[in-house]
Formats: C-alpha cells, structure tokens, sequence
C-alpha cells in the first residue's frame, strides 16, 4: 500500500511540475485543500478520497483508472456499479477513444495488405490462364505439371488471408466508459404474419 501510494505521489508531482503548477494552484483547480495535495505527493495520504482524485486527474489530463489503482482501489470499487462518472476521467475517455482509433487503422491496413495479396493471386491465376489458352490457339500442349507447379505456387499466397484478425489488435474495452445499456423499443416483429407491430399504437 506505501509504495502504490508514493508511486501515485510521484505521478501526480510530476504531472503537475510538467503542467509548470505549484500544489496550491493544484489544489486550487482541483478544489482540494492544499495541505491534502502535499500529503498525497508525499505518500503520507493513503488512499486518498475518490472525488479528490477525480480533480487532480482532470486538472492533470490523468486517467483515474490509474490514479485509482495507484491509491490501492481493488478492481470492484473502480469497475462495479451503476454510475462510473466520479471513477472516469476525460483521459479515460480519450484513451478509449485512441484504442478504438488504432484499432480502426490496424483493420484498415490490414484490409490493404489483403487486397495485395489478391491482386498478386489474381495475376497468378490469370498468367495460368493465358498460357492455358495461348497453348490452345498456337496447338501447343501445356502439361498437367506445369499448371501444377504454378497452382503449387499460388497456394501459399492465399495462406495469409484465410488467417484471422491479430487478437493482440483488438482495441481494450474499459465498462466504465462504455457501460452496458438497455435499449428498449416500442418495436415488435410478429414471426406469424411477418408484418411490424408498434405496441404505443
């Protein structure tokens, strides 16, 4: 707990020494009481109140998930419950945000390198088929182990794009920020008549 709780002084001190702010205009901004910002950077503050680390982290631009952590919240009192606003900071949201971005861009990409790999296949199968009919035209036989030789060669350039999406991509999924949502509707299929009923009617 003491040293989770110097680690979290030292990351707000040095956030805030990077910002060019003093603890009073910490605690001002945060609206905290500055003797409270100097124990916590000391590490004489253990486990320091949520809503005091909710300021200091939007004051910083610091996640509270970490912040919390930190300070020797378990993993219930950051993630359980119904209402996550006083447990999440902006920088939560922006770095939600950022993973979903680099997973879109990784998916692109990935997308791209499978699109190349289809044009060089393509260009395989229709060299193959351009010999198949230029020995046809020209009365020539093309053997059955030449056009097993190039689909020899064709096969393994498939390979790449029958395997799945890189797992290690997937972006990270914080519940606190996106929290389950029940969406209801008015909106009924009836399966019998197949026709859409609005129960408000």
């Amino acid at each position: 707990m003491k040293k989770n709780t110097t680690e979290l002084g030292k990351v707000i001190a040095e956030a805030r020494e990077n910002l060019g702010i003093s603890q009073r205009e910490l605690s001002r901004r945060a609206n905290m009481d500055c003797a409270e910002v100097s124990r916590i950077e000391s590490g004489k503050r253990l486990k320091p109140n949520v809503l005091y680390l909710k300021g200091i982290a939007e004051t910083l631009n610091l996640s509270m998930v970490d912040l919390m952590k930190l300070a020797g919240y378990n993993e219930i009192e950051i993630d359980w419950g119904q209402d996550f606003a006083d447990r999440r900071s902006t920088r939560d949201y922006q770095r939600q945000i950022e993973s979903f971005s680099k997973f879109y861009f990784d998916v692109l990409q990935d997308i791209e390198d499978r699109r190349k790999v289809d044009f060089s296949i393509k260009g395989g199968i229709a060299d193959l088929i351009d010999k198949i009919e230029l020995a046809k035209i020209s009365n020539k036989e093309i053997s059955n182990d030449e056009i097993l030789e190039r689909l020899k060669e064709l096969i393994p350039m498939i390979r790449p794009n029958l395997e799945k999406f890189d797992k290690s991509k997937y972006p990270s999924f914080d519940n606190g920020v996106f929290p389950k949502m029940e969406i209801k509707s008015n909106i009924k299929y009836n399966t019998i008549t197949g026709k859409i009923i609005d129960k408000e009617k």
